[in-house]
C-alpha cells in the first residue's frame, strides 16, 4: 500500500527512532504505553503513518526513562534537518511478513510548498495538536 503524508520531518524521524528503540528492547506498544502513562492504543496511533498523533517533549522524557535511554541525543538525528514540513511517500509492507527488517520503504521525501504548509498548519490547529 502506498501512503503519502505531510508531517514535520523531525516528528517523522522521532517516531521511527522511538519505534526502533522500543523494538530493540523487546517492548510492545502496549507495554510502552503503560510505562509512560498513556492509553494502550496511543503508541500504535503514533506509529501508524495514517494517523496524526505525535510525541511531545514531555513524552520523550518518559519514553527515555522507560527505555533506559542515557541521552536525549539517542532520539535525534546527528545533523539538523534542512526542512521543516515535508511530503513523504512510503510503501507500507504487510506487518504479518516477519522476514522484513522494515515496515515501509521510503519512496520520496520532498519539501512542502507554502500552500501545503498552510493547509498542514490549518489541520494541526483544528485537531489541537500543533
Amino acid at each position: 500500500m502506498i501512503v503519502e503524508l505531510i508531517i514535520s520531518e523531525l516528528d517523522f524521524y522521532l517516531i521511527e527512532k522511538v519505534r526502533e528503540l522500543r523494538k530493540k528492547e523487546n517492548i510492545s506498544q502496549v507495554q510502552l504505553a503503560q510505562k509512560i502513562g498513556v492509553s494502550e492504543g496511543f503508541i500504535g496511533h503514533v506509529e501508524n503513518p495514517k494517523q496524526n498523533h505525535k510525541y511531545n517533549i514531555r513524552m520523550l522524557n518518559r519514553i527515555a526513562n522507560a527505555l533506559k535511554i542515557k541521552s536525549y541525543s539517542d532520539f535525534f538525528p546527528d545533523k539538523v534537518l534542512s526542512t521543516d514540513i515535508v511530503k513523504i511517500k512510503i510503501e507500507l509492507f504487510d506487518p504479518k511478513n516477519k522476514d522484513r527488517n522494515s515496515r515501509f520503504k521510503s519512496i520520496k521525501i520532498t519539501p512542502c510548498t507554502d500552500t501545503e504548509i498552510e493547509e498542514y498548519n490549518k489541520r494541526q490547529s483544528r485537531s489541537g495538536s500543533n
